[in-house]
């Protein structure tokens, strides 16, 4: 196993905004993936493959599996920390969609070590916990979590920083769709829909509602 470091998992929005589960990793093993969905719109007789059509691209899953240990330290409860990992897998009710009365699991962020630039935002999909130390009271000491990660954000939505110009790190963009409402905008980025002022001045918007389908929102950090 190489050397350990320090990492964690937050939740960006909703009730539990801010809770985190922090664990050591082996950075030497995880794996990324990505898929694209391609039809074919038509048969094509008396041929073997039909003409494809691209229907479009499905976001990143991350696979990684987390480290906890407590074994030197004989701090720290690993179910604790275990419940924690499935509870940010649960619905959370302040998390309602603008067309639906139904919640949805919060977002996270996987922020690895001390590389903040390269955090990678998602939802868990997928969460196997399993204890392999327990001390003489029978309390688990030593654990690994698989986890599934699948990425929330187009990476094409990150805004490249200058560093010439006053550009802020981390600033990303939204693109309009139907029905979209600043307020609304900014409770899915920020999880106050308060901030839309926020976007509104970053974006030099004189009316809020003038909003069309396809306009890109230039969205600062919070």
């Amino acid at each position: 196993m190489g050397q350990l470091f320090q990492g964690k998992l937050e939740v960006q929005e909703g009730s539990l905004k801010g809770q985190a589960v922090e664990f050591m990793f082996n950075p030497s093993e995880y794996s990324i993936s990505k898929s694209n969905t391609w039809n074919i719109p038509k048969a094509n007789k008396g041929g073997n493959v039909g003409p494809l059509e691209f229907s479009g691209g499905e976001p990143r899953t991350l696979q990684i599996e987390l480290f906890f240990d407590t074994y030197l330290s004989g701090q720290g409860n690993l179910r604790k920390q275990a419940n924690q990992l499935f509870n940010f897998m649960m619905v959370d009710s302040a998390l309602k969609g603008k067309n639906s009365k139904m919640g949805h699991p919060p977002k996270c962020r996987l922020i690895w070590g001390r590389d903040t630039k390269n955090h990678f935002d998602c939802y868990i999909t997928s969460c196997a916990v399993k204890f392999t130390m327990f001390n003489q009271d029978g309390q688990p000491i030593r654990a690994t979590a698989t986890l599934q990660l699948k990425e929330t954000r187009d990476p094409k939505q990150l805004l490249p920083t200058n560093p010439t110009s006053l550009g802020e790190p981390g600033r990303r963009v939204w693109v309009v769709s139907e029905g979209d409402r600043l307020d609304w905008i900014a409770y899915q980025e920020y999880g106050d829909a308060r901030e839309w002022r926020r976007i509104a001045e970053a974006n030099r918007l004189d009316n809020p509602l003038d909003l069309r389908p396809g306009m890109t929102l230039s969205i600062p950090p919070q």
